[in-house]
C-alpha cells in the first residue's frame, strides 16, 4: 500500500470518528460503529508485547488486546496501530489470524514472529504512519505548533510520548 493511501485512510477515519480533534482519540465510536470489531485492554499479556489483533473465524471477529500495563500514551498509540492493521490489513490477518506487536515492532525497529520480514515490516510500518495520522491529525498538529512550539507540550496535548511527537512534526518538516 503506498503511503498516500495510508494517509488518506487514517484522515478518513479520524475526521469520521473524531471531527472535532479530541485527545485522546475517543476510539470507542470506532468500535461502537464496527460490529466486527472489539478491543480489549488486558492484564494477561507478556510484558514485552503491546498488542495483539487477532481475527476469529468462527465469530468473524476481530479482537483488539492492548498491554494495559503500558503507559497510557503507550496504551494509545497500540489501540491506534492495532486499528491500523484492522482498516488496512484485514486480509493477511484473516489469512494469519493473528498480529503480535512487541514493543519493538511499534518503535519500527524488529519483529516479533519474523515469518516474512519484508510482508511484516511493510504492515508495520504502514500501522505505524496511521496510528500517527489518527491521533495527531495534521490540522489540528500544526496549530498547536504554532501556538506552544514544544515538542513536550505537544505531546501533553495529544497524549503521546515525546518520541511520538517528535517523528510526527518531523515527517510534517515542522521541526
Amino acid at each position: 500500500m503506498k503511503i498516500n493511501e495510508v494517509i488518506r485512510k487514517a484522515e478518513e477515519i479520524a475526521k469520521k470518528y473524531n471531527p472535532e480533534g479530541l485527545s485522546p482519540f475517543p476510539f470507542h465510536r470506532i468500535q461502537s460503529d464496527n460490529s466486527n470489531l472489539n478491543i480489549y485492554l488486558s492484564n494477561s499479556l507478556e510484558p514485552k508485547i503491546s498488542g495483539i489483533i487477532y481475527f476469529d473465524a468462527k465469530d468473524k471477529t476481530f479482537n483488539i488486546f492492548v498491554n494495559k500495563s503500558k503507559p497510557e500514551t503507550r496504551i494509545q498509540f497500540t489501540i491506534a496501530h492495532e486499528l491500523g492493521h484492522y482498516f488496512l490489513h484485514q486480509d493477511y490477518i484473516v489469512k494469519k489470524e493473528a498480529i503480535v506487536d512487541d514493543d519493538n515492532s511499534l518503535d519500527g525497529n524488529n519483529i516479533l514472529f519474523r515469518t516474512d520480514i519484508y510482508e511484516r515490516n511493510k504492515l508495520e510500518t504502514e500501522a505505524n504512519n496511521f496510528a500517527a495520522i489518527l491521533i495527531m491529525p495534521t490540522k489540528y498538529i500544526r496549530k498547536a505548533w504554532d501556538k506552544l512550539q514544544s515538542v513536550e507540550e505537544c505531546a501533553k496535548v495529544f497524549n503521546v510520548s515525546v518520541s511520538a511527537m517528535s517523528i510526527r512534526l518531523e515527517k510534517l518538516d515542522l521541526i
